[in-house]
């Protein structure tokens, strides 16, 4: 009976060996799709000014600054920022160095990125003359 033996660790091999070898192609290629990140947000830029992450930065607005500027940038005590058409460079100068009853640097560093980034999908770009 040695040719059975044989032949059932063949058979064995057949039935086993492409299945494994599937699974460890489909899991590299999962994994290397997972190390490229093709589906994270990339950080945006406005020309010096280097904005965050969106969505950081609604979470900060929403706590620092809609009080004044309304949920969403709708306005309140704060002048409007959703659609309003004001260059992100004077957003910036606003956060670092305050007007009016606006306190400056309420938020910096990272946070201030943040919420840059955030303003900067509410607001319009100015038209260009």
């Amino acid at each position: 009976m040695p040719d059975y033996d044989a032949w059932r660790r063949r058979s064995r091999a057949r039935n086993v060996g492409p299945p494994l070898i599937l699974i460890a192609g489909l899991s590299a290629g999962i994994f290397g799709l997972a190390k490229l990140h093709l589906a994270r947000p990339s950080t945006p830029k406005a020309g010096a000014i280097v904005l965050g992450d969106v969505y950081r930065g609604e979470t900060i607005f929403s706590t620092k600054c809609a009080s004044c500027h309304g949920m969403g940038g709708s306005g309140g005590i704060g002048p409007k920022l959703d659609g309003d058409r004001i260059p992100l460079s004077l957003v910036q100068s606003r956060i670092a160095n305050g007007k009016g009853i606006m306190p400056p640097g309420l938020v910096s560093g990272r946070d201030e990125s943040d919420v840059l980034a955030y303003v900067s999908a509410l607001i319009k770009p100015p038209p260009s003359q």
